[in-house]
């Protein structure tokens, strides 16, 4: 039996050392993207609706899901305006 709990759904561009990523990240409600990213117990953020570019730009792929090593990522910041 699975319980559903809503989260909270934001646009974000990831930057990792030879990716961007446009996605959705999903978080718990009240939960900041910081905590988040420190918690030890979840090494893996998952991101839906994703787009990924080489960080020259070019378009790779896009998919529904992929998970992301927070080990790897650079920058991440809210898409506004999307």
């Amino acid at each position: 039996m699975f319980i559903e709990v809503e989260k909270e759904k934001f646009r974000a561009l990831i930057f990792t050392a030879s990716l961007k990523i446009e996605g959705t990240i999903h978080l718990l409600p009240q939960e900041r993207m910081t905590d988040y990213l420190g918690e030890a117990a979840k090494p893996f953020i998952p991101v839906t609706e994703a787009t990924v570019f080489s960080i020259t730009g070019e378009l790779l792929y896009a998919t529904q899901f992929l998970s992301l090593n927070k080990n790897e990522i650079i920058v991440i910041s809210p898409l506004t305006g999307q």
